[in-house]
């Protein structure tokens, strides 16, 4: 980093932050460091720990991806800057901002440009409170929007999502997460009217409490699976399950079940699931539309 940029540290423990930020003003004096999540958009590159689901979603719904160096984690954006493994190493970490760095001198415009640009498209944050805002119970309208923006040719991504519980607040929990990482939720009561809905509408995913009223849950997925949707793929069926025992997982397993999810709920294993089936899912926090030309 030849010049002075502002640098953002995301996540990380509070000795590895104080280790970088001190390596990095040795090496460029009048380097800003930043730790307020809420001015992301307003540094010039980003280092952050991608062993924290929570940092590499803060970066994404910034919109800064490709100005992130990742550290750490198992993988990171498909858009990131830069992805380095662990240990924290400080000097590899500099040598991958200094190339981001010349990366965003090139970009056509230069840096002032890019961020006058970014101004004024919609970034994950944009999408979220986008989705936050529609009435989400019950709504079969086609997916339309930012997401459909992310797509590449020849993929298709469903924004629509059922959750099936007889419990408010389980339905009010993951109704939450969902339409803060962009997907439009759709509630069902029991595994009767999950199958209803799923014969009026097309879903990417249902998620389906175990041991609900009405309907068996094993039936009414082996139904939802069984019935032909729009593109032709049946959608993903994620188990609720209130019990953690080996012989309710199996038979969710048999009667076609995607995936397990166990109460009380972890945001952690919500997100690896998602990111597993919905090939575009690290997608859905970049920038969505297109530079002013």
């Amino acid at each position: 980093m030849t010049s002075a940029p502002r640098v953002a540290i995301v996540g990380f423990s509070a000795f590895e932050r104080s280790t970088l930020e001190s390596f990095f003003r040795l090496c460029t004096p009048g380097l800003q460091v930043e730790y307020d999540l809420g001015r992301l958009g307003s540094c010039d590159l980003i280092v952050a720990d991608a062993d924290q689901t929570a940092a590499i979603y803060a970066v994404g719904r910034a919109g800064r991806v490709r100005d992130a160096v990742f550290v750490g984690g198992p993988c990171a954006p498909v858009s990131a800057g830069a992805h380095l493994a662990r240990p924290v190493d400080a000097l590899q970490i500099r040598r991958a901002l200094d190339a981001l760095a010349l990366q965003r001198q090139r970009r056509p415009g230069g840096p002032a440009e890019a961020a006058a640009a970014r101004a004024h498209r919609p970034s994950g944050r944009a999408r979220q409170l986008a989705a936050d805002a529609q009435d989400v119970v019950h709504d079969f309208r086609g997916s339309s929007g930012f997401s459909n923006s992310v797509l590449v040719e020849g993929e298709l991504r469903l924004d629509e999502v059922l959750v099936v519980s007889g419990s408010p607040a389980e339905r009010r929990l993951l109704r939450d997460l969902l339409t803060r990482y962009g997907y439009r939720v759709s509630i069902a009561p029991n595994g009767d009217a999950a199958v209803e809905c799923c014969e009026q509408a097309t879903f990417g995913f249902v998620f389906l409490g175990l041991g609900q009223g009405g309907l068996d849950s094993f039936q009414a997925c082996r139904r939802i699976k069984r019935r032909p949707t729009l593109t032709g793929l049946a959608p993903v069926v994620v188990a609720l399950a209130h019990r953690h025992g080996a012989i309710e997982r199996i038979r969710a397993t048999f009667a076609g079940c995607d995936a397990y999810l166990a109460a009380p709920l972890d945001e952690d294993d919500l997100l690896r699931v998602l990111a597993r089936h919905d090939p575009t899912f690290e997608r859905v926090f970049e920038p969505t539309a297109p530079l002013p030309v």
